[in-house]
């Protein structure tokens, strides 16, 4: 969209270029201009024309910039636009209700109907990894366990 803003700006102002230049070429508006401000010297007509091309030269520089600045602005969101799309593809999300056994913690997969361990099911649908540790609560679970064995 600001890319189409920019080429109907610059179409724009190349259409005024041209009618401009096709209306002063038919009316001599220069040889006008000379004669009225020879006439009239009290309006100092040659300070105002000189003052008009330089805020025409100005303008020009000012579109030139903005539109530089508007192509420079487009590339970052393009390259933005491409990071969050290659990030949304690496996206892979589990939803909805997942029937699990409320003893053993199996999954029921929707797919099979088989039940699979948790580690397994989400590994199948998701890009999740499991690396297995023991949390505090659990810690001493198996050295009991162990300490029983050596007892037996």
């Amino acid at each position: 969209m600001i890319r189409g803003s920019i080429k109907s700006e610059l179409i724009t102002m190349i259409i005024i270029a041209i009618v401009s230049y096709l209306i002063f070429s038919q009316l001599d508006v220069l040889e006008l201009i000379v004669n009225f401000s020879a006439k009239h010297e009290e309006f100092e007509i040659d300070e105002i024309i000189s003052t008009t091309i330089l805020l025409a030269i100005m303008l020009a520089i000012f579109s030139i910039r903005r539109t530089a600045e508007v192509l420079r602005i487009n590339r970052m969101l393009a390259i933005k636009n491409s990071e969050l799309e290659s990030a949304m593809n690496e996206i892979k999300v589990l939803k909805g209700i997942l029937p699990i056994c409320s003893y053993c913690k199996r999954i029921k997969d929707p797919e099979d109907e088989s039940w699979k361990q948790i580690e397994s099911y989400i590994d199948d649908h998701s890009e999740a990894q499991f690396s297995h540790s023991i949390c505090p609560d659990c810690y001493n679970i198996p050295l009991r366990e162990l300490e029983d064995f050596k007892t037996d």
